[in-house]
């Protein structure tokens, strides 16, 4: 009789990132993640101020999303609180930084194998499984309302210049608005965050297709693989992605780092 054949491997979470200027003059994104959560900022209100915005938010968040006491839709919108208290804050104290903002999309485990997703602004997420590939955020810009709204339609407001308007983002005012869902990740799964570097260059509605040549990879590996398409497609502007893989084996393989971006790992026990 078999001891252990009949046991499926323990799961585990391999989250990791990578991030790249692409051809920006400077890199205004931020990211962390852990084995529980992940958080992604893409900053606005020019050169330092998007930078420091995005800092503030992802360092607020994620202190909310480590306290996380079970429940975790409150977790995340408290992330979001405090992210927005943060930036509007430093607005404050600095106000050659008064017109900066940012972006803000996080992650957080449920339990039982659920994630809660929230966003504000228009900082995707996609849930990859097998040979699909579904968005699980709402864009917070001009056009994803038009869009709502029925004003126009999905071609249209692919190429609306209101896409690149936000209509909701974090410091901006005094109370914030996240959308919010629960996701399921099953092994196998990838939850991929993204700035709008990302999706402005490469295809994301087929993630699933551009991965499927690393899936046997580390999340760090596969988040620069995604940051390398990106660049190699012309992206313009910074390309951050953070991956978090529900991975069916305790056995990942280890990162490697490009001299073009940063990358950055962790994997544990779940």
């Amino acid at each position: 009789m078999a001891l252990f054949s009949e046991r499926p491997p323990r799961p585990t979470i391999d989250a990791g990132w990578a991030s790249a200027q692409a051809r920006r003059p400077d890199n205004q994104d931020r990211c962390a993640c852990t084995a529980r959560w992940a958080a992604l900022a893409d900053g606005i209100g020019g050169y330092a101020g998007g930078a420091a915005a995005a800092e503030l938010a992802v360092q607020a968040a994620t202190v909310a999303l480590e306290r996380g006491d079970g429940n975790a839709r409150a977790a995340v919108t408290d992330a979001m609180a405090r992210a927005n208290a943060a930036v509007r804050s430093g607005r404050r104290r600095h106000l050659e930084l008064a017109q900066m903002g940012t972006t803000l999309t996080v992650a957080l485990a449920a339990g039982q194998g659920l994630w809660t997703i929230a966003n504000v602004g228009d900082s995707p997420a996609w849930r990859v499984r097998g040979n699909r590939t579904d968005l699980v955020t709402q864009d917070h810009n001009v056009a994803a309302e038009l869009l709502w709204h029925g004003v126009i339609n999905a071609e249209e407001a692919a190429r609306h210049p209101g896409r690149h308007v936000l209509s909701r983002a974090i410091g901006i005012d005094e109370t914030v608005q996240p959308s919010v869902r629960n996701v399921d990740l099953a092994p196998g799964d990838r939850l991929v965050l993204a700035s709008d570097g990302l999706g402005a260059a490469v295809a994301t509605a087929t993630l699933h297709e551009l991965l499927g040549p690393v899936s046997d990879a580390s999340a760090a590996e596969q988040a620069g693989y995604l940051v390398d398409v990106a660049l190699a497609a012309g992206a313009s502007d910074n390309v951050t992605v953070v991956m978090v893989c529900c991975v069916a084996s305790s056995i990942v393989a280890l990162p490697t780092h490009s001299r073009r971006r940063e990358a950055g790992r962790l994997s544990v026990w779940r």
